[in-house]
């Protein structure tokens, strides 16, 4: 009896050793030697009728009907696992969502919460995969849900904003009088604590005070916020940061706003959540969750 589509195992094999350029990479994450790999994408070839790769520099490229069929391949690989998990969410067994957040935000607002939705929902567990910035969620297949910084548009992903436009400008109350920071005129000369993954912060807070933008991209960098809280904190110099960081530390007076920043930044955090998984339970009984909270009334900013 004639095949009528290629086997999971044959498309397994080739999706992976386009995505890895290498068959032996690919056997490698299957758990199966170079040589089935090769097999399994030969005979994947032969039914097809026509070439999926070439080899150039020891290095495996896709045709132009490799290309067009990984696309779909990975379509149809990712609609299997979508479809395994809404059956298996039901089986009455625990129910597991699996979400990326930001260390600062996790420590500062999340974690604190959390306790409250499992009493609510005792039968759903929140597991944290390492953070890691997301340009494309196609690549991220092991999570349901992340909560991203940016302007809110992911491909593939549903996303609700959070929190974190408002902004707050930051240092020691002995750092603002030495510097009289009172005074906008004398932000260039100082020590501008910056973000890595927030490059442009400053010079835009910078232009929209028609401040000269040469030193504004200048200063120590850090890929936290709370890295550049804490920075702020030992007068290492000041911190443009998310006002939901800082609330205490100003209440305190650990910290000071020596100039108000009223203008919301362009980016913050947003609930991303992948579209063929927002339709499980325990997915969007978590998202429900998360887009209920008045996090601005949590952190202690005004609604």
């Amino acid at each position: 009896m004639k095949k009528i589509c290629p086997t999971i195992t044959e498309l397994q094999a080739f999706e992976a050793a386009a995505r890895h350029s290498s068959f032996t990479k690919a056997a490698t994450e299957l758990f199966v030697t170079q040589g089935a790999v090769s097999r399994q994408v030969a005979s994947l070839e032969a039914y097809l009728g026509t070439p999926l790769f070439t080899r150039q520099n020891n290095r495996l490229v896709l045709t132009d009907a490799g290309v067009y069929f990984l696309g779909q391949v990975q379509e149809a690989l990712r609609i299997l696992v979508d479809a395994s998990g809404h059956i298996t969410s039901g089986r009455g067994q625990k129910k597991n969502v699996t979400i990326s957040v930001p260390p600062t935000l996790a420590t500062c607002l999340l974690l604190p919460l959390l306790a409250d939705f499992y009493r609510a929902q005792p039968s759903i567990r929140v597991h944290f995969a390492p953070y890691e910035h997301h340009h494309n969620f196609a690549e991220s297949e092991h999570l349901d849900v992340a909560i991203q910084f940016g302007e809110g548009e992911w491909p593939g992903t549903i996303s609700h904003y959070l929190i974190g436009r408002e902004q707050a400008v930051v240092c020691t109350p002995e750092y603002a009088q030495q510097w009289q920071l009172h005074k906008v005129e004398n932000f260039p000369g100082v020590t501008l604590l910056q973000h890595f993954n927030v490059p442009h912060a400053w010079v835009e807070w910078f232009k929209v005070r028609r401040l000269p933008t040469a030193t504004a991209h200048l200063g120590s960098h850090f890929g936290q916020y709370d890295l550049i809280i804490s920075a702020a904190k030992l007068g290492f110099g000041v911190g443009l940061v998310p006002r939901c960081f800082v609330t205490e530390a100003l209440r305190a007076n650990e910290l000071v706003e020596p100039i108000a920043t009223p203008e919301l930044s362009r980016q913050g955090y947003f609930l991303c959540v992948r579209k063929g998984r927002s339709k499980l339970k325990a997915v969007s009984t978590f998202v429900e969750w998360m887009t209920t909270l008045n996090l601005h009334e949590l952190s202690g900013l005004k609604g």
